[in-house]
């Protein structure tokens, strides 16, 4: 008995993280909640429906389309979001990425497969470090497409039109091919509709879009159980732009010079770390993994000589 108190104690940081992202889902998709409990949650709506997280503007259960969306989305309508850009900004210089460790409800389901019991891997550092640019050449097609069309906007209307067209769903929800929210709660769902509809998998195979959708995130799921947040680490553009930014956040994580004993005695920072982070190849005053930290803590709870801090300032 002693022994499951002491374990409980020592992992108390991440049962309480996972209480906090159960409550953040549920309230984020408050839908949930209305269908068990028979109660009317609309106002949460106006609440919830710009937290960075959010992805999808098409998810039925999150009606929100989030931050980074709303950025995209009025570039590409020839508006520069000057407050919602500093909105994002401020929230990252003062939370660092603390919504993506515990308020993201997509990370909250990569770390649901993740806590299936299997033995964890890790990928060569060289092929981690080449993945990870993934999501930023995402952000940056995005822009090469969005900034030109805002332009087009407002320079030849008619081109714009055209422009627009060709575009289809990319110009009115830029990150709804690249948000694994929109797979989950939308993509997949209607696709499994339609395949019980026509009795048949013909809608899979209806174009070479869906077909290769279909299977791509459904093999980022699979692969979510072996390899933690692996959508997060490699794929996620919002979390390309609060990387860029979280560097410079007031809220960081660092590391006693005196306590910490380094790679060869210990590692076990590294070990457990589930974004794959070079923590001690870190400056000891502050780390953020290059800005891929979620502060999710799980090295300061596992760190036998308690030698990591987390500190705003």
């Amino acid at each position: 008995m002693n022994i499951k108190i002491s374990r409980l104690k020592n992992r108390s940081i991440t049962i309480f993280r996972h209480i906090v992202q159960i409550i953040a889902f549920l309230l984020i998709n408050y839908i949930i909640l209305e269908v068990i409990f028979s109660i009317n949650l609309l106002r949460l709506e106006e609440i919830l429906k710009f937290l960075p997280v959010l992805n999808s503007p098409r998810n039925p259960i999150s009606t929100g389309a989030g931050i980074l969306e709303y950025i995209f989305f009025f570039l590409a309508e020839g508006i520069f979001p000057f407050l919602l850009l500093g909105i994002l900004i401020l929230i990252t210089l003062f939370t660092n990425r603390f919504f993506c460790g515990w308020i993201c409800p997509i990370g909250t389901i990569q770390d649901a497969c993740s806590a299936v019991p299997t033995k964890k891997r890790t990928i060569k550092i060289d092929t981690h470090n080449s993945l990870l640019r993934i999501k930023y050449l995402i952000v940056i097609f995005m822009l090469l497409i969005l900034l030109p069309l805002g332009i087009s906007r407002l320079t030849n209307y008619s081109f714009y039109l055209q422009f627009k067209e060709n575009l289809g769903d990319l110009s009115n929800k830029p990150l709804g091919y690249f948000s694994l929210s929109e797979y989950i709660f939308v993509f997949l769902p209607n696709m499994i509709k339609d395949i019980f509809t026509y009795g048949s998998l013909a809608p899979l195979f209806a174009t070479l879009l869906s077909f290769f959708i279909f299977f791509f995130y459904l093999i980022l799921i699979i692969f979510s159980i072996w390899y933690p947040r692996v959508y997060c680490r490699y794929f996620c553009p919002f979390g390309a732009v609060a990387s860029t930014i979280s560097e410079y956040s007031f809220l960081k994580l660092s590391r006693s010079p005196v306590r910490c004993v380094g790679r060869s005695d210990c590692g076990i920072c590294e070990k457990v770390c589930p974004k794959q982070i070079r923590i001690l190849d870190e400056p000891f005053e502050f780390f953020t993994g290059k800005g891929e930290c979620n502060l999710c803590l799980k090295c300061k709870e596992e760190c036998p000589y308690k030698a990591i801090t987390l500190k705003f300032g």
